[in-house]
């Protein structure tokens, strides 16, 4: 079986096979006639002839390893009553993909990966047969384990861990020793394969399953009877005896191997050693775990020293792996040792660095409570790293660029990891004592915007902060808020605890003592403060849903609408603009104090907007948004004088040179309160002049919103609307496309909502411009919208209107002017949209221009009149390719027009347009003649006497030149994927129905006699066609 000859190795496999189809039959009659006869020598041989070798060939090469497996393989379905092969029968399978036996060996390493996975799977019942196990897999897991090339196979080598495992942890003491003693011993033998082994290890070190954790051991005698009763393995009960003596090869056998490897290497940094001595010290007392690990901690501490960046990255690695072990109950002692080690120059960036590593990757998901215990540590790291002199290095540039660790600073992002971890209640105050401490010295600009950004940060942490209650996070923000205030304006806080006593005791205000302060800061920085808790407050309120029937929120709440409301005589922009978006979503709201404190919410707000110079003020941007909210429904509301204020401050007066969406919408909410003053009328012409002109989408937007608004809800004179209408019309010829859509927009807007009688009386000027536009525009956007809202005027004004515009259209394509025709046939076209079946009457009279617009394109084609001019030119394809649009959408509304008699003509002068130079004459050609193939297609399911080639296009002659000119048409390249299909559709068709045809006609001979003289000649000039020089001029 372990031969090397192919027929030696299948000649013992076959003879092996037939002493187990014995062993079957024995056994089967051992069972039957319930007598031991010769069962027992079989099983014995089983056991320990074949499974022996079985175990032995499992170290050899992938062909030996193979024939004994299919061996077991037959074992297991032949010998479903021994139990050693019964129990490995779930791994069977009739599917050879799905067969564990068939791929465990299998050359495609997905396939053995898949098996090994199952192979787990089913282990993890603690089922198997242990004996076949360790005898046979364990063997085979080695070797497939240390066989694999590195950088090759890992999902195998992986698979292949988990597998060993899960076996460990159904396995005695004794086996489970016997399998560490075996990863030490291949250790020894193969020092190239130690990562891997340690990996192993590891592995089998967390299915560790004879004992308790140290920490969880109970001394009670009560107790201990219990723990006696319930370590039960392999049907075995362990003792505490036996308990003792495992614990005792740990400390004395193992504990030592691991440790010496460990310092055997003081230049390398093994992660998976350090790993493996961790969780043999969490097997062992705590007094072991504490005298071995701060040694461990130490020694990867010092490779932090390294001026190597890829050392420094391993040690974090190893750190990161320590720590996943130990839990974050250890992070504290992690921290001390790095502190204790990092404390000098380059050092200093790298703890930093480092700290926010480690946070980073156990932080992933917001939990409360985790870092309470060791808070003042990791503040103490930030706050230096942000503030110390070291920082400084960080903002040069030749500095920052020499190691990672300076490049950015990620102590800001600690600040926010920390900030989402603690429990909010009893740590929030904690979180800013090391930060406030650094407030009590003069700041230079540089420095304060260092502190807005730790407060931002740290804001942005408590807003992802589990642990953070609604009533514990207003009371935490109205005590930083209120405390801001009074140490910014001392004149304030008598006045402030007066108006805290009139209201009612069941607010926030009254959870908070008013002689107490929440923090202790400078006066003179007390505003970063107040700013750092309304954004807090305001991050919060952000993500709420506000409740208008709730009293509890609306109790709440209350009291923070007079506290914004001085907020806003601050003399600090920030402090102004963070209390005014905070204010944003409270005027909604039923609030008692926005009845008192309305007119001193009203005159901050005037005074805001007054005295700011420039519109990109963000301080005005919040002021106007509020005062948006407020000139939209709410309790608080503006007098007329007041909006003449408004509208006359600079942020309307630098309307034009610098727009801003803030300021228009706040003048939307001012037009809709229907404010009448003479200011109203001049900035509504700029709005309009906006309109057209801005670039900015939203500007555009805003503006057709105002101007429309104004239209329909002002009471203005007739000359003034004129006026509005000609300014619309003027400016379809703007010159940016962007422009001329918006005015677009707006007159469909007018079109839709103004009264009819308006439209009516405007609608020839309306249809004149729109045509003007449709037949010029450039933009093939604008024209679609052009189009759109010619079909929406045709559909409002009264039937005297339309009329007229159905005159001028007709008036313009039967006239002897060639330049107006082609926009008549789009008008005409546009009209058949609308009017659908009412056109009809009006078809037979357009016929005739048609027919000869599309004849004189036809000889420009024929004559090969290249020396035309270019107008000439151009004029003919455009008027000819509109008139074919205009007829499609006929045929689209009375598909029976297709077979009349007199269109013939027309249809002979599509085909020849198949080979007309310009692309779109041919695609529209291409279209009608799918949409006549279409027709006939159904007139024939309808009529199946009536024979084909009766319609014009389905005669020979005509389907075989428009094949022709179809083939001449892909010698071109398609640029279109629909024109190119539609190309083919209609070439399949054609082609099709010829062979059709000719297989009807018994003798081919007499086919061109029978055919007319004209169609002889459409056939040779089809022929001449299919020349390879003819196409070239398409």
């Amino acid at each position: 079986m372990s031969s090397g000859d192919l027929i030696l190795r299948q000649s013992a496999y076959r003879l092996l096979l037939s002493f187990v189809e014995f062993s079957s039959q024995i056994l089967d009659r051992e069972l039957k006639s319930d007598q031991e006869s010769s069962g027992a020598w079989v099983r014995h041989i089983l056991s320990n002839f074949f499974l022996k070798h079985m175990g032995t060939a499992m170290n050899k090469e992938d062909t030996i390893q193979k024939v004994w497996i299919d061996l077991l393989r037959d074992m297991v379905l032949k010998l479903p009553t021994v139990e050693d092969f019964k129990s490995f029968a779930v791994l069977y399978s009739e599917d050879p993909e799905q067969d564990f036996f068939n791929n465990i060996v299998h050359l495609q390493r997905h396939r053995r990966a898949r098996a090994l996975l199952r192979f787990k799977n089913v282990i993890s019942s603690g089922n198997l047969s242990k004996i076949l196990i360790n005898k046979v897999f364990i063997p085979l897991l080695f070797k497939m384990l240390l066989d694999g090339q590195v950088g090759k196979g890992e999902n195998i080598r992986s698979a292949c861990l988990e597998a060993v495992g899960s076996i460990s942890k159904f396995m005695d003491w004794r086996l489970y020793y016997a399998l560490l003693n075996k990863c030490f011993r291949e250790m020894t033998l193969k020092p190239d394969k130690q990562k891997v082994l340690l990996r192993l290890i590891s592995s089998i070190l967390d299915q560790f399953h004879f004992s308790e954790t140290p920490s969880d051991h109970v001394t009670k005698d009560s107790m201990q009877d219990n723990q006696n009763t319930s370590l039960i393995e392999s049907g075995k009960i362990i003792g505490f005896s036996e308990l003792a003596e495992i614990q005792k090869c740990l400390q004395k056998d193992m504990l030592p191997r691991v440790h010496k490897m460990l310092t055997a290497d003081t230049d390398n940094l093994n992660v998976n050693i350090s790993l493996i001595l961790l969780k043999l010290l969490k097997l062992l007392p705590g007094d072991i775990m504490e005298s071995h690990l701060p040694s461990i901690m130490h020694r990867i501490a010092n490779f932090f020293k390294n001026r190597l960046e890829s050392v420094r990255d391993e040690a974090r690695a190893a750190l990161a792996a320590c720590l996943k072990e130990l839990g974050l109950e250890y992070l504290q002692f992690v921290v001390k040792v790095l502190r204790g080690t990092l404390k000098r120059g380059f050092e200093l960036h790298v703890l930093g660095f480092t700290l926010n590593f480690l946070l980073s990757k156990f932080l992933l998901n917001p939990s409360s409570g985790k870092l309470d215990y060791c808070l003042e540590d990791l503040l103490s790291i930030a706050v230096n790293d942000i503030l110390s002199d070291v920082s400084e290095e960080k903002e040069v540039e030749k500095i920052a660029s020499k190691m990672k660790e300076t490049r950015k600073q990620k102590s800001y992002d600690t600040l926010k990891l920390i900030a989402q971890s603690i429990t909010f209640k009893t740590h929030a105050l904690k979180l800013l004592a090391p930060i406030l401490k650094h407030l009590q010295k003069q700041l230079t600009p540089k420095v304060k915007s260092k502190f807005e950004n730790m407060f931002s940060h740290i804001a942005a942490g408590i807003q992802c902060n589990p642990s953070v209650n609604q009533k514990e996070l207003f009371i935490f923000g109205y005590g930083l808020i209120k405390d801001g205030i009074k140490d910014e304006s001392p004149g304030h806080a008598e006045t402030s605890t007066l108006m805290e006593g009139k209201q009612k005791k069941d607010g926030v205000s009254s959870q908070i003592a008013k002689s107490d302060k929440l923090v202790s800061v400078d006066p003179r920085y007390s505003h970063l403060i107040t700013e750092f808790a309304l954004g807090v407050l305001q991050n919060y309120m952000k993500n709420m849903k506000f409740d208008k029937k709730d009293e509890q929120l609306l109790s709440m709440l209350d009291p923070f609408v007079r506290l914004l409301g001085e907020c806003l005589n601050s003399k600090y922009e920030n402090v102004m603009s963070a209390s005014l978006r905070c204010l944003s979503p409270l005027v909604r709201l039923p609030l008692p104090s926005l009845e008192s404190q309305a007119e001193k919410i009203k005159n901050s707000l005037l005074n805001i907007a007054q005295g700011s110079v420039t519109s990109s003020n963000p301080l005005l941007e919040s002021c106007v948004k509020l005062l948006t909210v407020l000139l939209r429904s709410t309790k608080i509301t503006l007098s007329t004088d007041q909006l003449h204020m408004l509208i006359q401050f600079p942020l309307f007066v630098d309307l034009e040179r610098n727009p801003s969406f803030v300021a228009l919408s706040l003048l939307k909410a001012i037009v809709s309160r229907k404010l009448v003053v003479a200011e109203i009328y001049d900035i509504v012409n700029r709005v309009a002049e906006l309109m057209v002109t801005s670039q900015v989408e939203s500007i555009r937007k805003k503006s057709s919103q105002i101007l429309l608004q104004f239209l329909l809800d002002y009471h203005i004179s007739e000359k003034r609307l004129q006026q509005h209408l000609d300014f619309l019309l003027s400016n379809l010829r703007y010159e940016h496309s962007t422009g001329r859509e918006a005015i677009l927009e707006m007159l469909h807007a007018v079109i839709m909502k103004f009264p009819v009688s308006i439209i009516d009386e405007q609608s020839q000027t309306f249809f004149l411009h729109l045509v003007v536009c449709l037949a010029n525009d450039r933009d093939n956007r604008v024209r679609s919208m052009t189009g759109t809202v010619i079909k929406l005027l045709v559909g409002r004004v009264s039937p005297r209107s339309l009329q007229s515009i159905l005159e001028f259209s007709r008036s313009w394509y039967l006239g002897d002017k060639p330049h107006l025709w082609s926009a008549a046939a789009q008008v005409l076209g546009l009209l058949i949209e609308v009017l659908k079946d009412g056109f009809q009457k009006y078809i037979d009279c357009l016929l005739p221009v048609m027919r000869n617009i599309l004849q004189s394109a036809v000889n420009i084609l024929t004559n090969k009149q290249v020396d035309l001019p270019n107008d000439a030119t151009i004029s003919s394809w455009k008027e000819a390719y509109y008139s074919l649009v205009l007829f499609e959408k006929i045929l689209n509304q009375f598909p029976k027009l297709c077979f009349r008699k007199e269109l013939e003509d027309l249809w002979e002068a599509i085909c020849e347009l198949l080979l007309h130079p310009h692309l779109w004459l041919r695609n529209i050609s291409n279209r009608l003649v799918a949409c006549y193939f279409a027709t006939v297609t159904e007139a024939c399911k309808e009529n199946l006497e009536l024979p084909q080639e009766t319609y014009f296009l389905m005669r020979p002659s005509r389907l075989f030149f428009v094949a022709t000119s179809l083939c001449c048409q892909l010698k071109v390249l398609q640029t279109d994927d629909a024109a190119s299909d539609l190309i083919t559709q209609n070439l399949v068709f054609s082609i099709c129905s010829l062979h059709s045809f000719l297989g009807k006609n018994e003798c081919k001979d007499k086919f061109w006699s029978t055919i007319e003289h004209d169609e002889q000649g459409l056939l040779l000039k089809a022929f001449q066609q299919l020349d390879s020089r003819k196409g070239k001029n398409i």
